[in-house]
C-alpha cells in the first residue's frame, strides 16, 4: 500500500493573526457606523401633508320669499244619505268607493205600503172632485132660482158654502196625494251631487228610518279640494306693505293680485319636498279672528287627478317677493351654542371660521344673509378634517344641482 508522503504544515505567525483580526475588527466597525448613520438619517420626523377638503364658493341666484302655513285638505262637497220614510232596505245599486253622478238610483226601500197610499189618495181626490162638481151644479142652480125669486136665498148660500168646502176637501185630497207620491219617491235613495260614495251602512233587509233618518252612505266630492289656513296678524300686515311697496290696486278684493286674478299658492303632501300642486286663494275672511289673532284663508285646488284626499295634512305656501341672494349648501354649514357658522379656507390655505345669519332653504342650499361673501371658499366637503386655524388643501367641489338650477323651498 503506497503511502502519501509526509507535507510540510504551513503556519501562520502570531504577529500576522493580529494583524489579521484587527482588519476584521476595522472592517466591522466601518460598516456598524454606516448602518448607524443610514437609521439615523431615516428616523427624522416628517410632517403628514394638510388633509384635503372639497370647497365651493356660495351661489348668487333669484330666490323667493315664501309664507308657509299647515292646513287640513277638505272636500268641495260632502252629503250623508239618509233614509227619509220607514220601511226595509229592499236592494243597494252601487259598489263602495265608486263615482257617482247626480241622480244615480243609490238604495230602494220597499215601496208597497207607500204605492198604497198613493192609488189610496189618488181615489179619495177623484172622489172629492165628483162631490165638488155636484156641490158646483147645486150652488148655480139655487143661485138661478133665487135670482129669479123662485127660490129663498138661504138655498143658495147654504149650497155655495157646501161648494167651497167640497173644493177646499179636493185641495186637502190633492195635497195628501202629493205627500203619498212624496213618501214613494223617498223609497228611492239618489244622489244629490257627484262625487265618490262610502261604502254602505246598513245591508238590504234591515228597518230603516224608524225612529231616526238612518245614515245609509256618504258621498264625498273631492275635485275641487279646499285647504282652509290661519294667517297670522303679523303676515297680513306684511303682504299689505308689500302690496302698498310694489304699487298694488288697495281697492283689489282680498286675495287678489290683480282684477279678476287671485294670488295664486302651492301644496305639498306630508312627506313630498316639492310643492307641485299649484292652487289659489279662493276666499279671504272679512274679520280677524280675536281669539287667535289670525285671519281665515282658504285656497282651491282643482285635484282633477284626485290626488289630495279629504283630511290629509299638507303645506301651502304663497310666493310673495324675489331678490338676489347668496347661497351655500346646508350640509356645509355648521352649528354650536352661538349659532350658525361655515368653514372658509383663506388664500394662505387656512381654516377661520365665519359667523352666518341663515335665511330659508331652498332645496339643499341655505340663503346666506350676512357672513359670506360670492368669493369665499366654504368647506364643504370634509368638515371634520378642517379645524379653525390649521392648514388643508382645497379641491373644487362640483356645484350641486340645485345650486345650478332653482330647487323648490319651504
Amino acid at each position: 500500500m503506497l503511502e502519501a508522503p509526509n507535507l510540510p504544515r504551513l503556519r501562520t505567525s502570531p504577529r500576522r493573526a493580529g494583524f489579521r483580526a484587527s482588519a476584521i475588527l476595522a472592517l466591522s466597525a466601518l460598516a456598524l457606523a454606516g448602518a448607524c448613520k443610514r437609521s439615523s438619517e431615516a428616523n427624522v420626523y416628517a410632517p403628514p401633508p394638510p388633509p384635503e377638503v372639497l370647497v365651493a364658493n356660495p351661489v348668487e341666484r333669484e330666490v323667493t320669499t315664501f309664507l308657509t302655513y299647515p292646513g287640513v285638505i277638505e272636500a268641495s262637497e260632502s252629503v250623508e244619505l239618509r233614509a227619509r220614510v220607514q220601511g226595509f232596505l229592499e236592494s243597494i245599486h252601487f259598489e263602495p268607493g265608486q263615482r257617482v253622478n247626480v241622480g244615480d238610483l243609490l238604495f230602494v226601500i220597499d215601496k208597497r205600503q207607500y204605492q198604497a197610499s198613493v192609488d189610496q189618495a189618488a181615489a179619495s181626490l177623484e172622489a172629492q172632485k165628483a162631490t165638488l162638481l155636484g156641490a158646483e151644479n147645486d150652488a148655480r142652480l139655487a143661485r138661478e132660482l133665487a135670482d129669479q125669486r123662485a127660490g129663498p136665498e138661504i138655498d143658495a148660500v147654504i149650497k155655495a158654502a157646501r161648494r167651497d168646502t167640497a173644493k177646499a176637501e179636493v185641495e186637502l185630497a190633492e195635497a195628501r196625494l202629493a205627500d203619498a207620491r212624496l213618501s214613494l219617491e223617498f223609497c228611492e235613495v239618489r244622489a244629490p251631487i257627484a262625487g265618490r260614495i262610502s261604502r254602505n251602512f246598513v245591508d238590504t233587509g234591515n228597518l230603516v228610518g224608524r225612529s231616526e233618518p238612518t245614515l245609509l252612505a256618504q258621498i264625498v266630492q273631492a275635485t275641487p279640494s279646499f285647504v282652509t289656513l290661519a294667517v297670522s296678524e303679523s303676515d297680513v300686515l306684511a303682504v299689505r306693505r308689500e302690496r302698498e311697496r310694489i304699487g298694488e290696486d288697495q281697492h283689489l278684493e282680498p286675495g287678489q293680485i290683480s282684477p279678476g286674478v287671485w294670488r295664486p299658492c302651492e301644496l305639498a303632501l306630508t312627506g313630498q319636498q316639492g310643492f307641485a300642486t299649484k292652487g289659489r286663494v279662493d276666499y279671504v275672511d272679512p274679520q280677524l279672528d280675536t281669539a287667535t289673532a289670525t285671519l281665515q284663508v282658504r285656497t282651491r285646488f282643482e285635484n282633477e287627478n284626485e290626488t289630495l284626499i279629504p283630511g290629509l295634512f299638507a303645506r301651502v305656501r304663497f310666493p310673495m317677493s324675489s331678490r338676489r341672494a347668496l347661497l351655500a349648501p346646508e350640509a356645509a354649514l355648521l352649528t354650536d351654542q352661538q349659532g350658525r357658522y361655515a368653514l372658509v379656507v383663506n388664500d394662505e390655505g387656512t381654516v377661520e371660521s365665519r359667523r352666518v345669519r341663515v335665511g330659508t332653504l331652498e332645496g339643499s342650499m341655505r340663503v346666506i344673509e350676512e357672513g359670506l361673501k360670492p368669493t369665499d371658499r366654504v368647506v364643504v366637503v370634509g368638515v371634520l378634517k378642517a379645524r379653525p386655524g390649521s392648514k388643508v388643501t382645497p379641491k373644487p367641489a362640483e356645484p350641486p344641482a340645485s345650486a345650478q338650477s332653482a330647487a323648490p323651498g319651504r
